[in-house]
């Protein structure tokens, strides 16, 4: 027969000629080219003759031609019976497959859906141009499986997506374009989808560079070349706009779930049950287990019941109640699907569905039925756990009017049966209305055949809970880590961690507000509002909009100064009826529900309230969103606590550097100073007697002491041999002394002194050959550097008044860190460091040397290593060329010269042990007054008579034990032994005295 007479062919031909106006007929000069409407002249023989079988194999040639006339002109019923001959015979041909099966290519098959490409199964397939006629070449779009089609066309009645597929060549996935000749192709393959992206989204399969693409055309403007096709392409790219990429924190990908959803089994369609009802009711039932078999989604798996249960009764509606909610109450929601064949949807909603609209979005939302356990029908069959079955029901009866009253629906007659778990506890209830079966009621053959399979939901039911409340834990546990995630890492901003928690609180609770308010002052009587944080049901961009209000003012309502006066939770069901909620405040916004929660900080105290209002679900918070909301507020309590606390700090660590800038540049020496030091003549060295054990402590002014020590310093060569300037030895000796504070004993004078001692020791006893220049000069710094900042009061009243100094530095030797550190700052300082020209190695040295001789002054630490020292002495085992005997012979060396007083000429040490005293009383004076404890008897003013015995003590405990062994290693350092002797005689002289004086005032 003539080609172009046969009715087929040009009623195809014409139909692609509508196709290809009615998509390229509004297109811009800007778009693709337009292909043209090519004559039927030019592209085949009139006179050729084509049989139906060479038809067919053209239509197998090219079955993306055949997908888009299919989805453009086939009608739903034609599918449906196509879809359901399919199912009875499991074949599919060549061209039907390419409708509902993914593309396929040759080497490395990929199934393209929209915005990404994702591997598929390998299929063998077959092309070859067309003959006839060659079309426009479009790019692959979005799969689905055949069974899940089927049930998409079955249920919802939209048209079904395609793909499409070549033989030997795959064109390559086309980027989602801007265009709208795109759209339109998209629309018409896609027009069950509500939403379908226009952006250039990256993804693996995208094509990137001009190497990756393969060979074949790309739009109807593939015969320009690749240039022009890649500028198109970024043309395309710039004129759309892609979503906006979402922060994805490393905790949230780690934190990802490994079960991405809910195992679904896709139902079977209705008519397929239908047929399998009439033919084998065995395996139709057996077809109603497997259909909720593998389903564990509670609302999915409850329609399949529902929809089940109703073919099974043939009944006009069913509904299944679930045991949950707050007080686990018996739920039912409204289903779209209709129970039986007998049940028909409105004339208005089949003119919806004929038109591929959904009926959920043109209908009102229906609220869910709540029935409590032990009320009404229902509630008593929940309650016991037995059937009710009524064949006829009396119109006007207590369970006409209850089923009446709950689903609108008048009932003749009901099957009411419990749904119970594998522990015989009832999980739901399944009330089935209305028969078409024999007699129009339901018999006891029926309430045996429901109870059977209501066996099978039951199990189904409880797979399900099981899992959805895993996904709960799960999410709730996922939210609560993100929550504390975003507390350490947001702590400097107050307003964006409520803001967070706030956020996190809103997605888990699903509550429609959340508010915190925090409190101005805990201990106040009377509650004042500060900030109030409001988080509302509204969203931008996908986040919820939130409000900051800062106001010095009473509650909002008695609920928020109930919780804060009383710090328990409130869980409030029924809100309009309470008479502390303020609702002339806020008459826009209906409040159903409420918890308000207490916000408390580190000491327990309530700094706040947090509240969330309405669940969206409709419902009242149960236990479980009280619990997780108090989570929450554990949370925001700690978030609060901690931002507060660093806002404190942070302004501390201000006004510190502010102290120590306004500190540092009063204790330092200014240059008038240093120039007179620098000019000034430095004293002789016999003159002054620096080199004799018996220097008296007061015989210098500060003048003649700064210079005394310059000249130290000059004599022991330590300024050439580490190459220390002049005018920065002036300078910091001048801070020095600076730095050390006016009390009666530890001043720069006794600083001066004890380096004093230390001079006289290298020079008189020779061990400068057994110790380095820098540990010499680390010794004469660490003797004048040791007491620096000395308060008058030691290590123990620092501890016991809990200080600044003993939270800083610990309970052990607190004041010598104290002092090492002061040092290090004023090294530090500009124009100060007399290590400034040391190697590194030198630095390290000279600084660790330093730290060891200011901590050995502690008497503390005297006392845990001397027994060392002392075995030395006994067994002559000590030897200056082993470190740690050095090591501790440098720490026994500080401890000598800060003790030195005590070898000193008589008047000098009656004079010094009276500033020693003197300064001890200050110190028990403040213990008593501020710390409310009695001193110890050194330091108590009321026992200063005493004051010979204690320097007894003192000498025979502490100091004459060093001296003994020091005169042994150093036989030159005797005369401080002798010295501390003829003291010990002196105060024992005293002592005598004193108790003879008490003797006879006793008479």
């Amino acid at each position: 027969m003539n080609l172009y007479r046969c009715s087929p062919l040009r009623f195809i031909w014409s139909s692609w000629n509508y196709v290809g106006n009615w998509i390229y007929s509004s297109e811009d000069s800007s778009d693709d080219t337009i292909v043209p409407e090519v004559p039927i002249e030019e592209t085949m023989d009139v006179n050729q003759i084509i049989s139906e079988k060479e038809v067919a194999l053209w239509l197998e040639d090219n079955p993306e031609w055949f997908e888009n006339f299919v989805l453009k002109h086939a009608k739903r019923d034609l599918i449906q019976r196509w879809l359901d001959n399919e199912e009875e015979t499991g074949k599919v041909s060549p061209i039907t497959n390419s409708i509902l099966s993914p593309t396929v290519g040759k080497n490395k098959h990929q199934s393209v859906f929209i915005g990404g490409v994702i591997p598929s199964q390998d299929t063998p397939v077959v092309s070859s141009p067309s003959p006839v006629l060659s079309t426009p070449s479009s790019s692959s779009y979005s799969t689905v499986s055949s069974s899940s089609r089927k049930n998409e066309l079955s249920d919802s009645g939209d048209k079904s997506e395609s793909t499409s597929s070549d033989e030997g060549v795959v064109p390559p996935a086309r980027q989602r374009s801007g265009s709208r000749q795109y759209l339109r192709q998209d629309f018409a393959r896609a027009r069950s989808k509500a939403v379908f992206r226009t952006w250039a989204g990256a993804t693996e399969g995208s094509i990137e560079s001009p190497d990756q693409l393969e060979p074949g055309p790309l739009s109807p403007s593939d015969s320009s070349d690749m240039s022009n096709y890649n500028g198109k392409r970024r043309l395309r790219r710039a004129s759309t706009v892609p979503p906006p990429q979402l922060y994805v924190s490393q905790l949230s990908q780690l934190l990802e779930s490994k079960i991405l959803r809910a195992p679904h089994r896709t139902s079977i369609t209705r008519e397929t049950k239908l047929k399998l009802k009439s033919a084998n009711e065995r395996e139709f039932f057996l077809a109603l287990v497997k259909d909720i078999s593998n389903d564990l989604d509670l609302e999915s798996l409850r329609e399949k019941i529902t929809s089940n249960v109703g073919l099974l009764m043939n009944a006009q509606q069913v509904s299944v109640f679930l045991k949950e909610g707050p007080q686990s109450n018996f739920i039912s929601k409204p289903s779209n699907t209709p129970s039986s064949p007998i049940f028909k949807f409105p004339p208005h909603i089949e003119s919806l569905l004929s038109r591929g609209s959904s009926y959920e979005d043109d209908t009102p939302k229906q609220e869910p039925v709540v029935v409590r356990c032990g009320e009404g029908m229902i509630g008593r069959v929940a309650a016991s756990g037995d059937c009710v079955r009524i064949e006829v029901l009396v119109k006007g009866s207590a369970q006409f009017r209850e089923v009446e009253a709950l689903l609108s629906v008048q009932p003749e007659s009901i099957l009411c049966q419990p749904i119970k778990n594998s522990e015989d506890d009832v999980t739901g209830v399944a009330l089935v209305i209305n028969t078409a079966g024999a007699g129009n009621s339901f018999s006891s053959e029926d309430e045996k055949l429901l109870e059977t399979y209501l066996t099978f939901c039951g199990i189904s039911i409880s797979n399900a809970q099981v899992f959805d409340t895993s996904m709960k834990e799960y999410d709730r546990n996922k939210k609560l880590l993100e929550v504390a995630h975003d507390l350490f890492e947001e702590q400097t901003c107050l307003d964006n961690v409520v803001q967070k928690t706030m956020q996190r609180a809103q997605s888990l609770l699903h509550c429609e507000r959340c508010s915190v308010m925090l409190v101005k002052d805990p201990n106040a009587e009377e509650v004042t509002i500060n900030k109030v944080f409001h988080l509302s049901g509204s969203f931008s961009n996908g986040h919820a909009s939130p409000s900051l209000a800062t106001c010095d003012g009473k509650p909002p309502n008695g609920i928020i100064e109930y919780v804060v006066n009383t710090g328990e939770r409130v869980n409030i069901t029924d809100p309009m009826n309470d008479p502390r909620i303020n609702h002339e405040a806020n008459q826009d916004f209906e409040t159903k529900s409420m918890i308000c929660m207490p916000i408390r900080n580190n000491k327990a105290e309530i700094i706040g309230v947090a509240q969330v209002l309405n669940r969206e679900d409709g419902f009242p918070f149960d236990e479980n969103d009280e619990q997780l909301f108090e989570a929450f507020t554990i949370f925001c309590g700690l978030g609060i606590n901690n931002t507060i606390m660093y806002d404190k700090v942070s302004k501390s660590m201000a006004l510190q550097k502010v102290a120590l800038d306004v500190l540092s540049y009063h204790a330092s020496s200014n240059q008038q100073e240093v120039d007179q030091l620098k000019v000034a003549r430095l004293p002789d060295i016999k003159r002054l007697r620096l080199t004799k054990y018996d220097f008296d402590d007061f015989s210098l002014q500060s003048d003649e002491m700064l210079r005394a020590a310059l000249k130290m310093y000059v004599h022991l060569g330590l300024l050439d041999t580490f190459k220390i300037p002049f005018q920065v030895m002036c300078r910091w000796l001048l801070t020095i002394r600076k730095n050390y504070r006016t009390v009666a004993y530890h001043n720069f004078r006794h600083a001066f002194n004890v380096q004093q001692v230390m001079f006289a020791v290298l020079e008189n006893t020779g061990i400068r050959r057994y110790l380095s220049s820098l540990e010499q000069l680390s010794l004469m710094v660490g003797c004048l550097c040791h007491d620096l900042d000395h308060r008058g009061t030691n290590n123990a009243f620092q501890e016991k008044s809990q200080s600044a100094l003993a939270q800083l530095y610990g309970s052990k030797a607190t004041m010598e860190y104290h002092h090492f550190n002061h040092a290090v700052m004023i090294l530090n300082s500009e124009g100060h460091n007399i290590f400034a020209n040391l190697s590194s190695e030198q630095y390290s040295e000279v600084m660790k040397s330093l730290k060891r001789a200011i901590i050995s002054t502690d008497l503390a630490l005297h006392l845990k290593v001397r027994n060392k020292f002392f075995d030395l002495v006994k067994t002559d085992g000590f030897s200056w060329s082993k470190y740690d005997h050095k090591e501790l012979m440098m720490g026994i060396l500080m401890t000598a010269c800060d003790l030195a007083a005590s070898t000193k000429p008589w008047k000098v040490q009656q004079k010094i042990a009276d500033l020693v005293t003197s300064e001890f009383f200050d110190q028990g004076d403040k213990e008593r007054a501020e710390l409310k404890i009695e001193p110890t008897s050194m330091y108590d003013r009321k026992k200063k008579n005493e004051l010979p015995e204690m320097q007894m003590g003192f000498i025979d405990g502490i100091c004459l034990p060093v001296y003994q062994g020091l005169a042994k290693i150093m036989p030159n350092t005797k005369p401080m032994l002798l010295g501390v002797k003829a003291n010990r005689h002196k105060w024992h002289d005293l002592n005598e005295q004193r108790k003879k004086k008490k003797a006879s005032s006793n008479k």
